[in-house]
C-alpha cells in the first residue's frame, strides 16, 4: 500500500509532539505556587525547571524561595514561670503580654536550607550583580541564625553592589531583626560591616550605637554616636539618642553635656529637665539647686517638669538612698520613665549596695530596655 509523503510527516509530527519534554515551569509560576502555600508542588518543579535550565537564575531563585518556604519552621519562645504552688495546681502562669511580642526561635530543615543557598550561590555565580539573589541570602543565612555566614554574606553584597541608602538601609533591617529576637551580639556582628562602608551614614552609626549600647560597648558606641552628631549637628533626633545612650551607660556627666547640646537645639523643657536627672547621677545633693531653679515659674513653665524637677530635688536633698529617692524611682518606674529612673536607682545602690530592692529594680528597668548585658551586674 502505498504512503503519500505528507502523511508521512502527519505521522512523524504526531510520533514527534508525543515523545517531546514537557515544558518547565517558569519563574513566575513557581513563586504563584509558593503564595498559594503549594509547597511541595513548588520544590518538585523548581528543581526539575532549574535540572532542565540550570543558567536561568530567576528559577534558581524562585526555587530557592520554594525550598525556604518549605524548610521554614519556628515556634514562639515564651518565658513560662512555674512556681511549686503552680506545679502542685497544675497551673502554668504565663507572663503579660502577647503572643505576638514573644520572640521567635526559628529553625529550618537543614538539607532544603543548604540547597536553597546552592541555588543562590550559583544564581550569584551566574548574575554577580543582581541584588535580589544577594539579599535573598543574606536573609535566610540571618533569618537561620548562621551569623558568621550571614556577616560574610552582606560584606560580599556590600562588595559587589553600589553603595547606595536603598542598600544601606536593607542591609541594616538584618542586624535590626536580630536584636529584635533578643540577639544584639548577632545584630552588632551583622551592622559591623555595613557601619564600615557606609562611615559617612548618620543614620547606620546611629543604629549601630544603639546595639553597641546595648551590649554595654562603650568605647565603640561613644564614637558611633559622635561620629553621628558631627555628620548631622542640627539632627535633634541623633542628638538625643546619643544623650540617651549616655544615660543608659550611665556616663553621667557625658549625659548632661549631651542633653545640654539637645536642650540648645530643641529648646524643649524635657531635655533640659533631662540634663538635671543627668546631674542627679553625678551629686544627687548638688542637683538639687538645678531643679529648684528649674522648677520656678515662667511664661513657658511645663507643669508636669516642674513638679517632677521638684520632686528630683527633694530626693537629692533627702539622700540617694532614702526613702524619698525610692518613692521617686517607683514613680518614675511606674510612669514609664525608666531612662530617668536609671541615675536614681544607681545612685541609691552606689549610696546603700545592700540595697536590694533597687538593685531588683534597676535590673528590671535594663531588661524592659532591651539591655540585658546593662542588666546583669544587677542580677547578682
Amino acid at each position: 500500500m502505498r504512503v503519500s509523503f505528507l502523511a508521512i510527516l502527519g505521522l512523524a509530527a504526531v510520533l514527534g509532539g508525543s515523545s517531546a519534554a514537557p515544558a518547565t515551569a517558569t519563574a513566575k509560576e513557581i513563586e504563584a505556587l509558593v503564595q498559594d502555600g503549594k509547597l511541595d508542588e513548588a520544590v518538585e518543579k523548581g528543581r526539575a525547571a532549574v535540572g532542565a535550565l540550570p543558567d536561568d537564575v530567576d528559577l534558581r531563585l524562585a526555587t530557592a524561595r520554594a525550598l525556604a518556604a518549605k524548610a521554614r519552621r519556628f515556634n514562639h519562645v515564651v518565658n513560662v514561670q512555674l512556681t511549686q504552688a503552680d506545679l502542685d495546681k497544675g497551673q502554668i502562669k504565663l507572663p503579660a503580654g502577647k503572643l505576638d511580642d514573644t520572640p521567635l526561635q526559628v529553625a529550618y530543615d537543614a538539607g532544603m536550607f543548604e540547597e536553597a543557598i546552592l541555588d543562590l550561590d550559583e544564581g550569584i555565580k551566574r548574575a554577580p550583580k543582581r541584588e535580589d539573589l544577594r539579599v535573598f541570602k543574606c536573609f535566610l543565612l540571618t533569618d537561620a541564625a548562621r551569623i558568621d555566614r550571614a556577616k560574610v554574606a552582606i560584606q560580599e553584597t556590600l562588595d559587589a553592589l553600589p553603595r547606595t541608602e536603598a542598600l544601606a538601609k536593607t542591609m541594616t533591617a538584618y542586624a535590626a531583626e536580630r536584636t529584635k529576637r533578643h540577639d544584639p551580639e548577632g545584630g552588632a556582628a551583622l551592622l559591623a560591616p555595613v557601619a564600615a562602608a557606609f562611615p559617612d551614614s548618620a543614620t547606620v552609626l546611629v543604629d549601630y550605637g544603639n546595639i553597641l549600647t546595648r551590649l554595654n560597648r562603650k568605647k565603640e558606641a561613644d564614637a558611633a554616636f559622635d561620629r553621628a552628631t558631627r555628620l548631622k549637628p542640627a539632627d535633634v533626633r541623633f542628638a538625643r539618642t546619643r544623650a540617651t545612650a549616655a544615660m543608659l551607660l550611665k556616663d553621667y556627666k557625658r549625659a548632661q553635656g549631651a542633653f545640654d547640646s539637645v536642650f540648645r537645639l530643641s529648646r524643649a523643657p524635657e531635655d533640659q529637665f533631662a540634663s538635671c536627672v543627668a546631674a542627679y547621677g553625678i551629686d544627687p545633693k548638688a542637683s538639687a539647686a538645678l531643679m529648684r531653679d528649674l522648677a520656678l515659674p515662667s511664661p513657658a513653665a511645663n507643669a508636669a517638669v516642674d513638679d517632677l524637677a521638684n520632686a528630683f530635688a527633694v530626693a537629692g536633698s533627702a539622700g540617694p538612698a532614702s526613702p524619698t529617692a525610692m518613692s521617686l524611682a517607683h514613680r518614675l518606674v511606674d510612669g514609664k520613665q525608666l531612662v530617668l529612673a536609671i541615675p536614681v536607682l544607681d545612685r541609691a545602690v552606689q549610696a546603700d549596695p545592700k540595697l536590694t530592692e533597687a538593685k531588683t529594680m534597676l535590673a528590671k528597668v535594663f531588661t524592659d530596655l532591651g539591655c540585658d548585658e546593662l542588666a546583669e551586674s544587677y542580677r547578682k
